[in-house]
């Protein structure tokens, strides 16, 4: 008798997915990425993998890198009947969060809403930080891959800083310095189906 398995998964190179991942970021008003070629290079050679000329590698991570989807909602009930009769969703909220481990003025820029980075008359990096009215809206791209080499990557059109405490300890013992971040993903609005405002995966192994 022929044995037929019972347990009925899928679970292949495809859906089992561990492991670390990359975070970019780019300018609002640059072109959505339609392809994964639109952040990193893909063709072979020295610069494989490299950002495109419009995305910027924010490095190495600590904790690795949250993508957080959530919602509340409304339930409705009626007297004659014990229990719900629906519930419909009442707002949406995705969130990108993770430590930036490089700490860098540039990193920081990002992080904790700073200045502009400039050069004094020594040469050297000059950053402020203050109390800015509103935040930087940017893109984001989180980049992962599978040890065949495919790479998935979820592309946010439109986020800014959440609200996050991160405090800098200098001290000879413990972990090395990092920075949390947390990103909060706003609706694109100019994209039509309510389905797809706030994020997209681009996969690169097709079922």
């Amino acid at each position: 008798m022929a044995h037929t398995d019972f347990f009925r998964t899928d679970v292949n190179d495809r859906s089992f997915v561990r492991g670390a991942a990359r975070l970019l970021y780019a300018d609002i008003a640059t072109a959505k990425p339609d392809s994964i070629s639109d952040i990193i290079v893909l063709s072979s050679g020295a610069t494989q993998y490299n950002p495109t000329a419009d995305w910027t590698d924010l490095g190495a991570t600590k904790t690795g890198i949250q993508i957080s989807v959530n919602n509340t909602e409304e339930v409705f009930d009626v007297d004659q009947i014990l229990g719900d009769i629906d519930s419909l969703p009442t707002a949406w909220e995705v969130s990108v969060g993770t430590q930036l481990a490089e700490y860098t003025p540039e990193k920081l820029q990002i992080a904790w809403e700073g200045s502009e980075i400039t050069n004094n008359s020594d040469g050297d990096e000059v950053i402020s930080f203050g109390a800015p009215t509103s935040y930087t809206r940017r893109q984001l791209a989180v980049l992962f891959q599978r040890p065949d080499d495919t790479i998935r990557a979820y592309t946010f059109w439109k986020v800014q800083r959440l609200p996050q405490e991160s405090t800098v300890t200098h001290n000879k013992t413990g972990e090395q310095i990092s920075v949390p971040v947390r990103f909060r993903v706003l609706q694109d609005t100019t994209i039509t189906d309510p389905k797809a405002r706030f994020f997209s995966i681009i996969d690169q192994s097709v079922a």
